[in-house]
């Protein structure tokens, strides 16, 4: 094994502009990044901007130093090597710059670029022996001679980028390690340097840096995915392609463009970040496909839970964990799909079947929290405050629970979203289900407070605001109903549209609109339902 990489992590002295003569905080750039690479294989680093790729890349040739784990070149611990002990390790691993003008010395030649290290490292006997060397590399990398006498900045990119190559073969080093060389190259000059790349792999291993995956494809035996310094995907290239663990790893998979259709080479089913930054922030759309998604819904056994898992079924879900405090109550909803249709038990008010939940169900992407309860119950009028209690601990505290519990596990396949069913009496009182209503209204602003904070994680959080729906809930409501089916449909609508406030029915959308235009008409309205 050429080159080993265990759990390597970079942090770097930061500003925070506030004064500049302020002791610098440290910045973490990345962490707990491992692979390794044989002689003679290659390997493809990639992720967008930002992610960390060419300050690991700088930290493999120790241009920094990492601030922990370990990295073993060619049998030997080069982590904390000095100075002089690295110098004698130069000629064995070389790097090509992302800016090949910047990388060369202005004042000097490009021929005298290459001319030296070979000088230095006593790879030419004398200058004579080491002109006929420059010169042989130039043909090599498919320059012509003449170009010796030039300085950099009378050559082109591509030129220039080409004597960053031979320069870094001239010492026959073990590995190359290439950064984002093919960026900002026209088309033609980028195919050039990437045939060159690839013929120069018969004499050495290459870790080549692209946030382009198609480049990386075709290029490289194996891959890395980074994003935001965090390892996402990692394996031999055609296993990423074909089987991507990370919903990121897919989201870049699908972007790219192939001139011919290879028909069932991705399954494209998967999340769709539209976000301008390398992070989602909160109001920025996030989006996600439900076919082929997993996904678990909470108080499944009836009502609008077992409506959604007829709707995910039908939506093309991979799978679907459905739960209820009874297993026994779920026979029924596991008849939709007994392939697809997998039951846990599950109090959300309890802690202990939160966590074998999560631990049963680590593949999820989509989680619908539908459990609730409603006593129908004043607030003035009764006698104690057991229902409302019984209330806020399901509705509040029991729908927190699950999406504090399961924010880790969509963190780790990439992002995904999740589904609060409210009521639109989260956002008006109906006085005669008042501490209904006002255990919905409190889970109506922890779902915004939830949503702000996992968009960093790209996971949607909808929030589903249903009028009266025609379940055993809504028994003894005397209005019109929306079918559970339905509100089902529109709200996994809204997960695919990016949508966070969903009101599926005329009444929701009705009472949605008032709020906008007279909110006290629209509470004015509601007091009529105050019992008698």
């Amino acid at each position: 094994m050429l080159l080993r990489v265990d759990d390597l992590s970079l942090k770097l002295p930061s500003h925070d502009g506030s004064w500049k003569f302020a002791m610098p905080s440290e910045k973490e750039i990345y962490s707990d990044i491992s692979f390794s690479l044989d002689q003679g294989s290659s390997l493809g680093i990639v992720g967008e901007s930002g992610s960390g790729k060419t300050s690991l890349a700088k930290t493999l040739v120790r241009l920094y130093s990492p601030s922990g784990g370990r990295i073993r070149f060619d049998g030997l611990d080069i982590t904390h090597l000095d100075t002089l002990q690295l110098q004698a390790l130069r000629p064995k691993l070389q790097f090509i710059f992302q800016d090949s003008l910047s990388s060369l010395n202005p004042r000097r030649k490009v021929g005298e670029a290459i001319l030296q290290p070979l000088l230095h490292y006593r790879l030419a006997s004398g200058r004579r022996e080491g002109l006929e060397l420059t010169r042989e590399l130039f043909e090599r990398v498919g320059l012509s001679r003449s170009l010796m006498e030039r300085y950099p900045h009378e050559l082109s990119g591509g030129q220039r980028q080409r004597v960053g190559i031979a320069r870094a073969i001239s010492l026959k080093p073990k590995l190359i390690i290439a950064d984002e060389v093919v960026s900002g190259l026209d088309v033609s000059t980028q195919a050039q340097i990437l045939i060159l790349l690839r013929e120069l792999q018969d004499d050495g291993s290459l870790i080549f840096i692209s946030h382009d995956l198609s480049v990386v494809r075709v290029l490289c035996e194996h891959v890395l995915v980074m994003r935001q310094g965090r390892v996402e995907d990692y394996g031999k290239t055609v296993d990423v392609f074909s089987r991507p663990k990370s919903r990121y790893t897919r989201a870049l998979l699908s972007a790219i463009p192939t001139p011919v259709v290879e028909p069932d080479w991705l399954d494209k089913t998967d999340l769709t970040v539209e976000c301008t930054n390398s992070v989602c922030q909160y109001g920025e759309k996030i989006t996600m496909k439900i076919e082929g998604s997993v996904a678990l819904v909470s108080g499944a056994n009836r009502g609008i839970g077992r409506a959604f898992v007829e709707c995910l079924i039908k939506r093309g879900a991979k799978k679907v964990y459905v739960t209820a405090r009874d297993p026994k109550q779920l026979d029924s909803v596991i008849s939709i799909d007994p392939a697809k249709v997998h039951p846990l038990q599950l109090d959300i008010t309890d802690g202990a079947q939160i966590e074998n939940a999560v631990g049963a169900a680590r593949d999820v992407d989509l989680l619908i929290n539908n459990a609730g309860a409603n006593g129908n119950t004043s607030m003035i009028s009764i006698s104690d405050t057991e229902n409302a209690r019984r209330e806020m601990e399901v509705n509040y505290f029991g729908t927190m629970a699950m999406c504090r519990a399961f924010a880790p596990t969509l963190k780790a396949n990439g992002g995904g979203a999740i589904v609060n069913v409210l009521s639109i009496l989260s956002k008006v009182n109906l006085p005669a289900s008042g501490s209904y209503s006002a255990s919905k209204a409190a889970a109506y602003s922890m779902t915004q407070g939830v949503r702000a904070e996992l968009a960093a994680q790209n996971t949607l959080v909808v929030g589903v605001m249903p009028g009266a729906v025609d379940t055993d809930m809504a028994k003894d409501f005397q209005g019109p109903k929306e079918n559970p089916i339905d509100v089902a449909n529109e709200s996994l609508q809204g997960v695919e549209d990016g949508i966070e406030d969903v009101y599926p029915g005329g009444m929701a959308q009705g009472v949605n609109a008032g709020l906008g235009q007279d909110p006290k008409a629209v509470e004015k309205e509601f007091a009529g339902y105050l019992p008698a």
